[in-house]
């Protein structure tokens, strides 16, 4: 006598991954983490903000006295900026700090023109005004992933939507439904980017 066939079951397992974000918990009002959701613009005027935020604006220093200009000395609160990426969004930090540095190269040409009144002097450096340190690490990240199986028949994959609505309603069965908790392991090359004003006379 053939034995009855066992009717086959499937399959659906539903994960829901919680990543460790726990460097970005630590963020302070300096801080700016790179993500790709967010236009570079917006970390460019944010950076800028902090930067500028003690410092007299060109246009007043242009249009002002003469004895302003040639005595220009930016004040600072000596706060740094610090610039975090990972993964892709390292080289979106790269374009972000090229920005800074341009607007900051544009800005002494803007003063240097003006109060040098027409005189041939040498450019300044823009290093010389903004200190730049570049440093990157191992992040090692430790994902929670939840895993939830449902043993379901193998035709009913085939229904309408409508059984499938009436299967999500269906109570918790312990002989049907497989909860699990694992976590894993994720390293990744992160970098942070240290921006400084000095103390300069223009």
């Amino acid at each position: 006598m053939a034995k009855a066939s066992k009717k086959k079951k499937a399959q659906v397992t539903i994960e829901n991954i919680q990543k460790d974000y726990v460097h970005v918990l630590e963020k302070k009002n300096t801080d700016v983490y790179i993500t790709s959701s967010k236009p570079i613009s917006l970390y460019y005027k944010r950076v800028l903000k902090m930067m500028n935020r003690d410092t007299k604006k060109v246009e007043y220093i242009i249009e002002g006295d003469n004895k302003m200009i040639n005595n220009f000395e930016t004040t600072l609160s000596n706060e740094v900026i610090r610039i975090h990426a990972v993964g892709s969004n390292i080289l979106r930090a790269s374009y972000l700090l090229q920005d800074v540095v341009n607007y900051y190269s544009g800005f002494l040409k803007d003063i240097q023109d003006t109060s040098s009144m027409g005189k041939k002097t040498s450019p300044i450096d823009v290093y010389a005004l903004i200190d730049i340190k570049v440093s990157s690490k191992s992040l090692y990240m430790y994902d929670n992933i939840i895993s939830n199986r449902y043993h379901i028949k193998e035709e009913f994959l085939k229904d309408d939507y409508d059984d499938i609505i009436n299967f999500a309603k269906q109570p918790y069965d312990r002989n049907l439904h497989t909860y699990r908790e694992r976590c894993k392991e994720r390293i990744i090359t992160g970098i942070t980017i240290s921006l400084k004003k000095n103390d300069i006379n223009l």
